[in-house]
């Protein structure tokens, strides 16, 4: 299917009449028509709305919108239909014509979406999915609000900000009539046009543009996706575990030893912390009015699912009875120095007992020029053990364990001058959504905050430095985040592991629980202390273990290729989909690096739709993929009980060819042999000679085997 689609760019002529017209080529290959004058023209406003939309699925999300009479088409961005868990319904080619009679041909994906009206119904529409709408549209809308003829309508853009105005979702023609009505009001400034979310306003108001210099109205049309380099900086991140040569930032330690000691402190067998405030953080506001009116859309969209409402207030609920969160005391409402409240909204989860989660929005800011809770605090990076490190001691030894901190982030308190910078609103009746909305507070460190994963691992960090003993060293070793992965070799170890960590953790006030192991004498006292995980496999940082096996497999991720259009992004995304940091699925991944490098060859844009004949071989290599990733089935521990304690040797092999080259090792013990950490690289596009990339080959064998060697304490014949 092809279609045309036409959209208009309003722009202001200079002080002689005559209108300058620039067009360029960004950083991220986004094509911009400008318009400039050298006077600053009233500002102009158009018709925008804030209103929730959902996929049918019955999460709502609060949606930005613009109308537009003059798009043929209705467009929503990637980013926000990512929010929605969407559905795809097929592909389309889309003509998109600008100033300049400039033609933009783009493959772009179908949705279908509700958007949901001021009394109660919703608007079923067809979208189609574009990387991004329009560049920020400032906002003006505090003065127009004051106007007589506006005062009391009930508006569809309702909070009165000077802000830039991010666009989620353009209404074209093709549904625009479906949402405005007949009723114009027109006064001194702005026409305000009804509409089924509220009155619409748009036109020239009595208050001068706020840009710096010269105007500039800006459309964004189609630009590429912003995040290709950063989904490239993690493919790479996860490649070169066990290989990278990266030293050890001292700066860092430094940071967080000086946070360890002068922001976090124990009192009544309980983990205080103080904030991680910024050097000279901007002023933080109270974000009063957007949060109420968040929670507002929050309350009435779950409220079309009363059992779904109760969940939700059973949630907050459980919290509060748990001493996570607190009610605000009636006289400490207003009289604290810093004030700032959160907005929060359902997340639909794959449980049935839990079908949504809860999700704090730390990053909500009042309007463009004010900071959210995370601009003021410091995101430094928590302390993480390497993943191949973990799961290379996971497999070393026999009896493996697995057990993680229940609610941890919710177990560190809150020192009491932050509290109130984690307020947020919910019914004052859960059962009733149109009771009055009250203030409420975090007691501990929340899920959501930039800073909260430093925080943590700082805190048991120190916990374990403060307490040193076998066990809190295996935990500050084998920990990562709030799940700890380790083995031992025999059950009274299992034993003497599981009670000494518990008591050590409970200590702090951390519960460990969900313990899975292959060791019949852990599980017994796991089921005896009602603590056992009582899922049949267990997930093992991105892999699958079952402990009556004793097997590890492998998630399966790939989705199925043959419905869905093929780009270069599209095989990115799903190639970044497989979790094998110990490269064990190297032979069947090292096919989908050769494509990639193929398809940068040919110098195929991101979204460009691949050629019949790369779109077959990418099916029949997710085939591949798949099955590999389904029928792998790899035995946790290196070795069989009966050789387990012969002497072990340790073995690396290296290869390249002019396409690639690679490394593995593996352990050798008089009988048996088990692959344990594999790592290849796609020859770099300039011709390198042989002996050469079997030299580079060799240096990732090198590396391989120090990694090895650091990770697991085995006496190894060299």
């Amino acid at each position: 299917m092809s279609s045309q689609v036409l959209s208009k760019t309003t722009v202001a002529p200079n002080s002689n009449g005559s209108t300058s017209l620039t067009e360029r080529k960004s950083d991220n290959d986004t094509t911009a028509m400008h318009a400039t004058s050298e006077v600053s023209p009233p500002q102009v406003l158009l018709k925008t709305a804030v209103a929730l939309v959902s996929n049918g699925d019955g999460n709502c999300y609060e949606c930005n919108i613009l109308f537009d009479e003059g798009a043929q088409r209705t467009f929503i961005c990637q980013r926000f239909a990512n929010t929605l868990d969407y559905i795809s319904l097929g592909v389309e080619e889309l003509h998109i014509t600008g100033f300049g009679d400039k033609k933009l041909v783009r493959h772009v994906e179908k949705i279908r979406i509700d958007v949901h009206t001021q009394d109660h119904h919703s608007i079923n529409m067809e979208t189609v999915i574009v990387p991004e709408i329009a560049a920020p549209i400032e906002m003006c809308m505090k003065d127009v609000c004051k106007l007589p003829y506006i005062r009391n309508l009930k508006l569809a853009h309702r909070i009165p900000v000077n802000d830039k105005f991010e666009v989620q979702l353009l209404i074209g023609a093709d549904y625009y009539w479906s949402f405005v009505e007949d009723n114009v009001i027109r006064g001194n400034g702005p026409i305000a046009v009804k509409s089924k979310l509220g009155y619409l306003l748009s036109g020239p108001t009595n208050r001068k543009s706020t840009y710096q210099g010269a105007s500039t109205a800006a459309l964004r049309i189609l630009s590429h996706r912003e995040n290709v380099e950063y989904d490239l900086e993690r493919f790479w991140k996860l490649e070169t575990l066990g290989i990278s040569t990266e030293e050890n930032d001292e700066s860092m330690d430094a940071k967080i030893k000086h946070y360890q000691e002068n922001n976090i402190y124990f009192r009544d067998n309980k983990y205080y912390t103080i904030l991680p405030w910024k050097n000279e953080y901007p002023e933080l506001p109270t974000n009063e009015n957007i949060a109420k009116m968040r929670t507002a859309n929050v309350v009435k969209c779950l409220a079309r699912e009363p059992k779904m409402l109760e969940i939700y207030g059973d949630i907050i609920r459980d919290q509060e009875s748990r001493g996570f969160v607190e009610k605000v005391p009636t006289e400490e409402i207003s009289t604290k120095k810093q004030i700032h409240y959160i907005p929060h909204h359902p997340v639909k989860k794959d449980s049935i007992t839990t079908p949504i989660r809860i999700v704090y929005d730390c990053s909500c800011r009042q309007d463009g020029s004010s900071p959210s809770l995370n601009d003021c605090l410091s995101s430094d990076p928590p302390i993480l053990n390497e993943l191949t490190g973990i799961l290379t001691r996971f497999r070393a030894k026999k009896y493996g364990i697995s057990t993680d901190i229940e609610k941890a982030f919710l177990q560190i308190n809150l020192d009491e001058n932050d509290k109130d910078v984690t307020r947020f609103f919910w019914l004052e009746n859960p059962r009733n959504p149109n009771s009055a909305l009250i203030a409420y507070r975090f007691r501990f460190v929340l899920f959501g905050a930039t800073c909260s994963p430093f925080i943590l691992s700082a805190t048991l960090m120190k916990h374990v430095s403060d307490n040193p003993s076998e066990t809190a060293d295996t935990i500050q070793r084998d920990i990562y985040v709030d799940n700890i992965l380790t083995s031992v070799n025999t059950e009274d170890d299992a034993r003497k592991f599981f009670h000494e960590s518990r008591k050590l953790l409970s200590d702090a006030g951390f519960n460990l629980r969900s313990w899975a192991s292959n060791s019949t004498v852990l599980q017994e006292t796991a089921k005896t202390e009602a603590v056992i995980d009582q899922d049949l496999e267990t997930k093992i940082l991105g892999m699958r273990w079952d402990p009556e096996q004793d097997i590890l497999t492998f998630a399966k991720k790939v989705s199925n290729t043959e419905s869905r259009f093929i780009s270069k992004r599209e095989i990115l995304r799903q190639s970044l989909s497989i979790f094998d940091p110990l490269g064990l699925l190297g032979p069947v991944t090292i096919r989908a690096k050769l494509l990639m490098q193929q398809l940068w060859k040919q110098k195929l844009s991101w979204d460009e739709i691949l050629p019949k004949h790369i779109h077959s071989e990418w099916i029949d290599m997710s085939r591949d993929i798949q099955s590999a990733l389904a029928e792998t089935k790899l035995p946790r521990h290196f070795f069989n009980e009966s050789t387990q304690n012969h002497p072990s040797t340790l073995h690396v092999f290296v290869d390249a060819s002019e396409i690639a080259y690679g490394a593995c090792v593996y352990i050798y013990n008089g009988e048996n042999a088990t692959l344990i950490i594999a790592k290849n690289r796609v020859a770099p596009l300039k011709n390198i000679t042989l002996p050469r990339l079997e030299l580079m080959a060799a240096v990732i064998g090198a590396r391989l085997a120090n990694n090895v060697q650091q990770s697991i304490c085995l006496d190894l014949i060299q």
